[in-house]
Protein backbone atom coordinates (compact mmCIF):
# COMPACT_ATOMS: atom_id res chain seq x y z
CA UNK A 1 0.00 0.00 0.00
CA UNK A 2 1.28 3.67 -1.01
CA UNK A 3 1.40 6.12 2.45
CA UNK A 4 0.85 9.40 0.86
CA UNK A 5 2.72 12.11 2.48
CA UNK A 6 1.69 14.75 4.86
CA UNK A 7 2.53 18.34 5.90
CA UNK A 8 5.02 16.33 8.76
CA UNK A 9 6.32 14.43 6.08
CA UNK A 10 7.06 17.69 3.85
CA UNK A 11 10.68 19.54 5.83
CA UNK A 12 12.25 16.25 5.53
CA UNK A 13 11.84 15.62 1.89
CA UNK A 14 12.72 19.50 1.78
CA UNK A 15 15.70 18.80 3.35
CA UNK A 16 16.42 15.80 1.55
CA UNK A 17 15.92 17.87 -1.80
CA UNK A 18 18.03 20.79 -0.85
CA UNK A 19 21.06 18.22 0.44
CA UNK A 20 21.25 16.94 -2.64
CA UNK A 21 18.85 13.97 -2.77
CA UNK A 22 18.25 11.92 -6.15
CA UNK A 23 14.76 13.18 -6.92
CA UNK A 24 12.54 11.49 -9.95
CA UNK A 25 11.20 14.53 -11.67
CA UNK A 26 8.03 14.73 -13.90
CA UNK A 27 6.33 17.65 -15.08
CA UNK A 28 2.46 17.89 -16.22
CA UNK A 29 -0.36 19.97 -17.49
CA UNK A 30 -3.77 20.61 -16.67
CA UNK A 31 -6.37 22.00 -18.26
CA UNK A 32 -8.67 24.18 -16.41
CA UNK A 33 -11.85 24.51 -18.41
CA UNK A 34 -14.79 27.16 -16.85
CA UNK A 35 -18.38 26.88 -17.82
CA UNK A 36 -21.04 28.92 -15.61
CA UNK A 37 -19.18 28.37 -12.06
CA UNK A 38 -18.60 25.08 -13.13
CA UNK A 39 -15.30 22.96 -14.12
CA UNK A 40 -14.92 21.07 -16.83
CA UNK A 41 -13.30 17.54 -15.01
CA UNK A 42 -13.06 13.63 -15.31
CA UNK A 43 -14.82 11.72 -12.63
CA UNK A 44 -13.97 7.92 -11.72
CA UNK A 45 -17.26 6.42 -10.38
CA UNK A 46 -15.10 3.54 -9.28
CA UNK A 47 -13.22 6.42 -6.42
CA UNK A 48 -16.05 8.94 -6.17
CA UNK A 49 -13.48 11.55 -7.22
CA UNK A 50 -12.68 14.13 -9.72
CA UNK A 51 -9.40 14.92 -11.98
CA UNK A 52 -8.77 17.78 -14.50
CA UNK A 53 -7.61 16.64 -17.49
CA UNK A 54 -4.24 16.65 -18.80
CA UNK A 55 -0.63 14.89 -19.00
CA UNK A 56 2.96 15.58 -21.18
CA UNK A 57 4.44 12.96 -22.81
CA UNK A 58 8.04 12.81 -23.69
CA UNK A 59 9.23 15.75 -26.10
CA UNK A 60 5.65 17.90 -25.92
CA UNK A 61 5.29 21.22 -25.29
CA UNK A 62 2.36 22.35 -23.06
CA UNK A 63 0.17 23.26 -25.83
CA UNK A 64 1.05 20.00 -27.84
CA UNK A 65 0.28 17.94 -24.44
CA UNK A 66 -3.30 19.56 -23.50
CA UNK A 67 -4.35 19.67 -27.06
CA UNK A 68 -3.73 15.62 -27.36
CA UNK A 69 -5.06 15.22 -23.47
CA UNK A 70 -8.55 16.97 -23.76
CA UNK A 71 -8.83 14.95 -27.33
CA UNK A 72 -7.62 11.98 -25.58
CA UNK A 73 -9.69 12.12 -22.09
CA UNK A 74 -12.32 14.53 -23.19
CA UNK A 75 -13.04 14.11 -26.72
CA UNK A 76 -12.59 17.81 -27.30
CA UNK A 77 -10.73 20.15 -28.88
CA UNK A 78 -8.56 23.00 -27.71
CA UNK A 79 -10.03 26.06 -28.88
CA UNK A 80 -7.28 28.31 -27.04
CA UNK A 81 -5.04 28.25 -24.65
CA UNK A 82 -5.00 30.68 -21.62
CA UNK A 83 -2.40 31.85 -19.15
CA UNK A 84 -1.06 29.49 -16.08
CA UNK A 85 -3.50 29.98 -13.37
CA UNK A 86 -0.95 28.47 -11.01
CA UNK A 87 1.47 25.49 -10.46
CA UNK A 88 1.88 23.11 -8.10
CA UNK A 89 4.65 20.76 -6.94
CA UNK A 90 4.57 17.89 -5.25
CA UNK A 91 7.11 16.33 -2.75
CA UNK A 92 6.67 12.44 -2.23
CA UNK A 93 8.86 9.36 -1.53
CA UNK A 94 9.73 7.86 -4.63
CA UNK A 95 8.32 5.00 -6.39
CA UNK A 96 11.70 4.01 -8.07
CA UNK A 97 14.90 2.37 -6.37
CA UNK A 98 17.08 4.71 -7.87
CA UNK A 99 15.36 8.01 -6.30
CA UNK A 100 14.75 9.05 -3.03
CA UNK A 101 12.16 12.03 -3.64
CA UNK A 102 9.71 12.09 -6.38
CA UNK A 103 9.20 15.69 -7.28
CA UNK A 104 6.12 16.74 -9.88
CA UNK A 105 5.81 20.04 -11.08
CA UNK A 106 1.98 20.69 -12.74
CA UNK A 107 0.89 23.61 -15.13
CA UNK A 108 -2.39 24.52 -14.49
CA UNK A 109 -3.74 26.39 -17.42
CA UNK A 110 -6.82 28.26 -18.81
CA UNK A 111 -8.21 26.19 -21.58
CA UNK A 112 -10.98 27.13 -23.94
CA UNK A 113 -12.93 24.02 -25.68
CA UNK A 114 -15.03 23.05 -28.20
CA UNK A 115 -17.89 20.58 -27.12
CA UNK A 116 -17.13 16.87 -27.58
CA UNK A 117 -16.13 16.00 -30.84
CA UNK A 118 -15.05 12.65 -30.72
CA UNK A 119 -15.44 10.06 -28.19
CA UNK A 120 -12.62 9.85 -25.47
CA UNK A 121 -9.85 7.33 -25.98
CA UNK A 122 -8.48 6.69 -22.89
CA UNK A 123 -5.39 5.05 -21.28
CA UNK A 124 -5.82 1.54 -20.05
CA UNK A 125 -5.76 3.08 -16.45
CA UNK A 126 -7.91 5.82 -17.33
CA UNK A 127 -10.66 3.12 -18.36
CA UNK A 128 -9.72 1.21 -15.44
CA UNK A 129 -10.91 4.40 -13.22
CA UNK A 130 -13.64 4.89 -15.36
CA UNK A 131 -12.87 8.40 -15.99
CA UNK A 132 -15.56 10.38 -17.57
CA UNK A 133 -15.67 13.73 -18.39
CA UNK A 134 -18.48 15.81 -16.44
CA UNK A 135 -18.98 19.86 -15.10
CA UNK A 136 -19.15 19.98 -11.27
CA UNK A 137 -18.59 23.02 -8.77
CA UNK A 138 -15.46 23.21 -7.70
CA UNK A 139 -16.24 22.92 -3.72
CA UNK A 140 -17.90 19.93 -4.66
CA UNK A 141 -15.41 18.23 -6.71
CA UNK A 142 -13.02 18.63 -3.38
CA UNK A 143 -15.48 17.36 -1.21
CA UNK A 144 -15.75 14.00 -3.46
CA UNK A 145 -11.86 14.39 -3.32
CA UNK A 146 -11.77 14.99 0.43
CA UNK A 147 -13.90 11.57 1.06
CA UNK A 148 -12.53 9.76 -1.65
CA UNK A 149 -8.84 10.35 0.00
CA UNK A 150 -9.97 8.48 3.17
CA UNK A 151 -10.78 5.24 1.10
CA UNK A 152 -7.40 2.85 1.70
CA UNK A 153 -5.86 2.71 -1.59
CA UNK A 154 -6.99 5.80 -3.47
CA UNK A 155 -4.81 7.35 -6.15
CA UNK A 156 -2.19 9.59 -5.18
CA UNK A 157 -3.25 12.13 -7.27
CA UNK A 158 -6.31 13.42 -5.13
CA UNK A 159 -4.37 15.02 -2.67
CA UNK A 160 -2.89 17.57 -5.67
CA UNK A 161 -6.47 17.80 -7.29
CA UNK A 162 -8.25 19.01 -4.10
CA UNK A 163 -5.28 21.54 -3.65
CA UNK A 164 -6.00 23.11 -6.70
CA UNK A 165 -9.77 22.49 -6.51
CA UNK A 166 -9.39 24.72 -3.25
CA UNK A 167 -7.76 27.70 -5.11
CA UNK A 168 -10.04 27.94 -7.74
CA UNK A 169 -13.23 27.66 -5.75
CA UNK A 170 -12.64 31.37 -5.10
CA UNK A 171 -12.40 32.36 -8.58
CA UNK A 172 -16.11 30.69 -9.40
Amino acid sequence: MIRLPTMEDLPGLLRRVQGGAVCSERVTVKAVIWQGGQLGLLHSPRWGCYKFPGGVEPGEDHAAALTRELREETGAELLELGPCLLTVTELAPAQEPEAEVFQMGSFCYACQVTEAQHSPALETYEAELGLEPCWVAPQVAAQANAAALRQPGSPRWIPREIAVLRALAGQA
